[in-house]
């Protein structure tokens, strides 16, 4: 972007990776965990209004336009906001691009050089979709296997892997005030805000935050799925009053709502699933004094897309 200072734009390959990393590693609101990694939970100033973005799934074109919407990157510039996104910005989910893995080279690198422009304004969780794992399978196509392959047809070895330590390095949790944010769901049952900070030592819950669904017919949820007793669970682990909102990403769309965002989802008051790859609308949601607002940076003929 043109934005971007001479010396952020200066840096490529894995020098961009590695500095990216670096300061999301080292992040002042990012307690560190029981071993002094690190943790998985950031803790989100108070003074600033939070610019909350959903899955890209490589589409730049929306990063851009929210990012420049109304007044966001002035406020951002003046340390009086800043963005947040809640993964998978990677990996085309467009049908007939699932396994081109071009897009998602260059939505990572312009994440890197967003991290390094404003160290304290941009914030990325981990989706599931930011690995490498093979296990990773939409459609059919291992996109982690592909996106690898692509990295080190493009890049290098040494590239792949610093990338695969961004991944690793990335948070799973946002406490703010009056809104939590995570890429996919509540873990069932809730946890503490220490569990949070230590989730490195918990697979389970690093699994749970990034993959689990909404179970939308208020009965059981299986094993991969959370229901409104663990929204209310998690917000009483943490301490945190009865409708704090609870934002996330990851999850279906499929209520017919074309903004990409789902509000008090299944009748789940503050709850919301946020999906700003969607063409049409590109939103975001943010805070206008004091009260959660949906925002839509563009507006056009709606496209048909596979959420996941």
């Amino acid at each position: 972007m043109a934005s971007h200072n001479a010396e952020v734009s200066s840096l490529e390959g894995v020098a961009l990776v590695e500095e990216a990393t670096k300061i999301i590693e080292n992040s002042p609101i990012r307690p560190r965990d029981s071993h002094g990694r690190p943790g998985g939970l950031v803790e989100f100033p108070a003074s600033l209004r939070p610019i909350i973005i959903g899955d890209l799934h490589t589409n730049l074109d929306n990063l851009k336009k929210i990012l420049h919407h109304e007044t966001n990157y002035e406020e951002v510039t003046a340390n009086k906001a800043a963005y947040i996104v809640v993964g998978d910005a990677v990996h085309d989910d467009q049908t007939g691009r699932m396994k081109d893995m071009t897009s998602s080279l260059v939505m990572l690198e312009e994440i890197f050089r967003l991290i390094i422009a404003f160290p304290e304004n941009f914030l990325y969780l981990r989706g599931n979709h930011d690995t490498f794992d093979a296990r990773l399978v939409k459609s059919g196509i291992a996109q982690g296997k592909e996106f690898r392959l692509k990295l080190l047809e493009a890049r290098s070895a040494e590239y792949v892997e610093a990338v695969e330590k961004f991944f690793d390095a990335l948070p799973y949790f946002i406490i703010g005030d009056g809104f939590v944010i995570t890429h996919a769901g509540p873990p069932r049952g809730g946890c503490t805000k220490q569990q949070l900070i230590d989730v490195l030592d918990r697979p389970d819950l690093m699994q749970q935050l990034t993959w689990n669904r909404i179970n939308e017919f208020h009965g059981t949820p299986s094993s991969r799925e959370y229901g409104e007793r663990d929204i209310r669970a998690m917000l009483e682990c943490l301490s945190l009053p009865e409708f704090t909102h609870f934002i996330v990403g990851h999850n279906l769309i499929n209520d017919g709502n074309k903004t990409g965002c789902w509000m008090n989802v299944i009748g789940v008051k503050n709850h919301h699933i946020l999906y700003s790859g969607t063409a049409s609308q590109a939103p975001y949601l943010t805070f206008q004094n004091g009260e959660l607002v949906l925002k839509t940076a563009q507006v056009k003929t709606p496209e048909v897309y596979y959420y996941g």
